[in-house]
């Protein structure tokens, strides 16, 4: 009886042990094909960079969607209702006003969520501060977590930037995790900055492995949904953010190296293009040389891009192909140039571009692997060694 009830007691203790485990927050093993890792909020962009949109900013004889209260001190009242989710049933707002108070511009934003200005903090209107996170402004508000509505809260950056005042949300994920018994961190954010839901435009990024951490984050660092993240050479597609980015999950790939891709260490996608001096490119005939697919972009009156097309070519010669992606590119251009807007180019734009404006460039070897991306820019630093003289 006594042997009995020992073996009994030894199955208690060991399936408790095995459910702490399994229990166990963050911690899996390489034979998990899913991993759904819990996330941290915290404040500002970490290493990622978030930058800020315009503020709709009415008058208070406009129709709302809520009352508020406002404060007595303050005239010249302009209101905006910031939405937490647009995609939500019933659409929630963060409230945020500007006034003046003695003469002076004056920022407020409803930060409990009450739809009342008279307790929370009156800020003078200051230029942005990009480099610090002092002047954010936390707020809370109501949003779905996928299953319930949950308060949950999060940072404003709001400042004036060249004469205009703008703003938008200031805060990235972190989450600490063990794989077998290797630590890892990752830092994700929504680069979408309208609303306070992850899910149209994460991005995630490895931040530390084991003691090696990162103190600064390049391009091909920074993964979108459906990419993957190498973890002690096994890659897991980043899948998956919560609505209000509590949780991710990543899943396990077993095939790699044969998907066709732009993530560095994919196989490039072929395309077919025409030149604007009428010439067909294939790129399956384009392997005998590393080959460079440069993006460049005149908005806001940038000619940088343009120009570091030009530079690569005169630098490197008959060493490389390159390719420029561009709109209104004058015909007959001298080189690989390549109009967005022709319609024979949709194959090409949708595989390296995709956008109307960009910057990005992508490098590809003779074995037709992209083995970097970066801005095109940048491309002093990171085009030697990769290319022979």
């Amino acid at each position: 009886m006594r042997v009995i009830l020992r073996v009994l007691l030894s199955i208690v203790v060991l399936t408790n042990g095995c459910r702490t485990n399994k229990e166990t927050p963050n911690q899996f093993s390489s034979s998990d094909d899913t991993l759904v890792i819990s996330t941290e909020k915290l404040e500002g962009d970490g290493l990622f960079s978030l930058g800020v949109i315009p503020l709709d900013f009415k008058d208070t004889i406009e129709d709302f969607t809520h009352r508020v209260v406002y404060p007595r001190l303050v005239t010249n009242i302009k209101r905006f209702e910031m939405p937490v989710d647009f995609r939500a049933t019933e659409v929630q707002f963060v409230e945020i006003m500007t006034g003046r108070l003695n003469d002076k511009e004056v920022i407020l934003v409803d930060e409990n969520n009450n739809k009342d200005f008279t307790d929370d903090s009156i800020r003078f209107i200051k230029p942005i501060k990009w480099r610090t996170d002092d002047d954010l402004i936390k707020c809370k508000y109501a949003i779905s977590n996928g299953n319930e509505i949950v308060t949950d809260s999060s940072w404003l950056r709001i400042g004036t930037w060249r004469d205009d005042l703008l703003g938008g949300r200031s805060e990235h994920l972190i989450a600490d995790f063990t794989l077998n018994k290797d630590h890892y961190k990752v830092g994700i954010i929504d680069a979408r900055l309208f609303g306070f839901f992850y899910g149209i435009d994460p991005q995630i990024a490895l931040l530390s492995n084991n003691s090696e951490t990162k103190d600064t984050l390049v391009q091909k660092d920074i993964l979108q949904i459906g990419e993957f993240l190498n973890l002690a050479g096994n890659y897991y597609r980043f899948t998956h953010v919560t609505n209000n980015g509590d949780f991710i999950t990543l899943i396990k790939e077993l095939n790699f190296n044969k998907i066709i891709g732009t993530q560095v260490g994919m196989i490039a996608p072929e395309f077919t293009c025409k030149t604007v001096s009428g010439d067909i490119l294939i790129s399956s005939k384009l392997h005998d040389r590393i080959l460079i697919i440069a993006n460049s972009c005149g908005c806001g009156g940038d000619s940088l891009s343009t120009k570091a097309y030009y530079d690569i070519q005169k630098q490197y010669g008959n060493n490389i192909y390159i390719i420029r992606l561009d709109s209104k590119i004058e015909k007959g251009s001298d080189g690989l140039q390549i109009d967005i807007a022709e319609n024979l180019n949709n194959d090409i734009y949708k595989k390296y571009r995709n956008e109307y404006c960009s910057r990005l460039c992508y490098v590809i070897d003779k074995n037709n692997r992209i083995i970097d991306k970066f801005p095109v820019n940048n491309w002093r630093s990171n085009l030697p060694g990769l290319i022979n003289p």
